[in-house]
C-alpha cells in the first residue's frame, strides 16, 4: 500500500485524513471530521477562482451534502456573490458484480437553476475509486450547463481514477478538468474499498444503514435551499 499525499495536503489536512482513516472514530466525529476537509478543500477551490464575480455551480452526493459538500460550499459563498447548488441521489450497482463495471443511475435529484453558461463547475465527492458516480452526475449535469472549466474535488481518490474518467469523455470536455485532492490511494479490495481511503464505506462512516438508507434521506442543505429558493 502506497498514499501519496498532493501538494494541498498540509500537516492539518493529513491530521484530518488520519481521523478518517480510523476506523474508532464514532460517525458524530467522522462526520464533523469530513467537514472540515471539506473547508480546506473549498481554500484550495478558490485559490484557482480569481474573480469573486464568477458563476459557479457545485454539485454533490446526497450523502455527501450536509458534510463535505456544505463545507465546501461555506467557503466558496464566504467569496463569491453566488454558487448554486445540485444534489444527486445515486443507486451505485454492478450488473457483474465487478468494481469497475459498476453504474450509479440518478433515481432522484435537486437542482437549482442557473444560466446555461458558467464559468466553474464543481463537482464533489468524499472518495473517488471507479468514477462510476461521478461520470454519471457529470454526464447528466454537462447537458444542461455549458462550463468554461470543471473541477473534480475529493479528499482521497484511487490511483486510476483519474485516468479513469478522464477516457470516459470526449476530449473537449476532460480538457476543461482538474482535479483537487489530498491523498491518492492505490490498494481497493476485491469490495471496492480503496485502502486506507477514507477509512471504509461512506454510507457506514457518516452512521447511514447502508445505500438505500442514505437514499431515502433529504439533507439538510437541500431543506434549507429549496425553502430560500421557494419564498425569493
Amino acid at each position: 500500500m502506497t498514499r501519496k499525499y498532493s501538494n494541498l495536503a498540509n500537516e492539518n489536512v493529513r491530521s484530518l485524513l488520519d481521523t478518517l482513516t480510523n476506523k474508532s472514530v464514532e460517525s458524530e466525529l467522522y462526520r464533523k471530521t469530513i467537514f472540515n476537509i471539506g473547508l480546506s478543500l473549498g481554500d484550495a477551490i478558490l485559490a484557482e477562482i480569481p474573480n469573486q464575480q464568477s458563476t459557479v455551480y457545485l454539485a454533490c452526493t446526497v450523502e455527501d451534502a450536509d458534510f463535505l459538500a456544505r463545507g465546501i460550499l461555506s467557503r466558496l459563498e464566504e467569496h463569491l456573490n453566488a454558487v448554486a447548488f445540485a444534489c444527486f441521489w445515486n443507486q451505485r450497482f454492478s450488473p457483474f458484480e465487478i468494481e469497475d463495471l459498476k453504474v450509479a443511475p440518478i433515481i432522484k435529484k435537486y437542482q437549482e437553476p442557473t444560466n446555461r453558461e458558467v464559468n466553474y463547475l464543481i463537482v464533489v465527492k468524499s472518495i473517488i475509486s471507479g468514477a462510476c458516480v461521478v461520470r454519471t452526475n457529470l454526464n447528466h449535469l454537462i447537458q444542461k450547463i455549458e462550463p468554461e472549466k470543471i473541477f473534480i474535488a475529493a479528499p482521497v481518490i484511487y490511483h486510476t481514477a483519474e485516468q479513469k474518467l478522464k477516457s470516459q469523455f470526449e476530449k473537449d470536455i476532460y480538457d476543461k478538468f482538474k482535479f483537487f485532492y489530498f491523498a491518492e490511494d492505490d490498494e481497493r479490495t476485491e469490495e471496492g474499498e480503496v485502502i486506507p481511503g477514507i477509512g471504509g464505506m461512506i454510507y457506514d462512516r457518516l452512521g447511514f444503514q447502508g445505500q438505500d438508507d442514505k437514499n431515502s434521506y433529504i439533507p439538510e442543505l437541500v431543506k434549507s435551499r429549496r425553502s430560500k429558493l421557494m419564498n425569493v
